[in-house]
């Protein structure tokens, strides 16, 4: 009986002792796995941040490059003007990217900015640094380039528009009168402000009380034979232009009329006042405006 009972608790020892190595062995496994499994996930992750739009800019020049998850990338060339917000556009250059990993390599299939991407080049670049906003390179020559995503605009046309809009409030203004005995007529103007091209990461310029000021006062100084026709109201944009441009950073490329009426009556200027009043705009509605008439 004695050896029985020895040999019995001798097998349940065992079991213990194999269930116990089961356990570690388990628990070594999922940790190699989880190890390897985060380095698969920070790979991926590198590749994930290296995808978007980004900007390098040098001596006025702003090199935009945008890497697609497809493998391939698009870049164009900007020069800015000694104020530093016009922009001219001085070509494109496409290829094909790889990553791997810290090295980054472009090549360049067609570029038409030789100056910049040379075609059938390719580059090998040592990611430095790499996050959401920031991408620090280290090309061949262990020169360091510092490249920011940049930011979309969000505005009424595409994101990629080169041109924001600015979105006004309807105008309602008095038309000068030659004389006292003259008819009241009423200018009534849905129009918006398209800029000129931004920088990269350049903001669109608030829309200033004064803006709305100078508008007002422009178009309540014009008379109706000035806008009796709509050649004539055309005629006046590049005027109203050059009036709003100095709130406006000088920024103003072009002022849009979308709908224009002369009303003989207030009942027909509210009416156009709550048809073309937006829902959301950069400035605030309007009720309408009374300018000054003159004799």
């Amino acid at each position: 009986m004695s050896n029985l009972r020895g040999n019995a608790m001798k097998q349940q020892v065992n079991k213990v002792l194999l269930n116990r190595c089961a356990v570690v062995c388990a628990v070594m496994f999922m940790v190699l796995v989880g190890i390897a499994g985060c380095g698969g996930e920070r790979e991926k992750k590198d590749t994930d941040l290296i995808l978007g739009n980004w900007i390098h800019y040098k001596n006025r020049t702003y090199i935009l490059i945008a890497i697609d998850m497809k493998g391939t990338w698009t870049s164009s060339v900007r020069i800015a003007d000694v104020t530093s917000k016009l922009v001219a556009s001085k070509g494109t250059a496409r290829g094909t990217w790889h990553l791997d990993e810290k090295q980054l390599i472009f090549t360049v299939e067609e570029s038409d900015i030789e100056n910049v991407w040379e075609k059938n080049d390719t580059r090998f670049y040592t990611v430095l640094e790499l996050s959401d906003h920031l991408m620090v390179l280290e090309g061949e020559t262990g020169r360091k380039e510092e490249w920011k995503k940049t930011v979309r605009l969000k505005g009424k046309e595409d994101s990629k528009a080169l041109n924001p809009i600015v979105t006004m409030a309807p105008y309602a203004v008095n038309l000068d009168r030659h004389s006292s005995n003259a008819q009241d007529r009423y200018l009534c103007l849905s129009i918006h402000l398209k800029l000129m091209e931004l920088m990269p990461e350049q903001t669109v310029p608030q829309f200033h009380p004064r803006t709305r000021d100078a508008a007002i006062m422009y178009l309540s100084s014009l008379t109706y034979d000035d806008v009796s026709d709509f050649d004539r109201i055309k005629a006046q944009k590049e005027k109203l232009k050059d009036a709003l441009n100095p709130y406006m950073e000088g920024l103003i490329k072009d002022v849009v009329i979308d709908h224009v009426i002369v009303a003989v009556s207030t009942a027909k200027v509210e009416e156009f006042i709550i048809e073309h009043t937006a829902a959301s705009t950069q400035e605030e509605p309007a009720e309408g405006q009374e300018g000054e008439t003159g004799e």
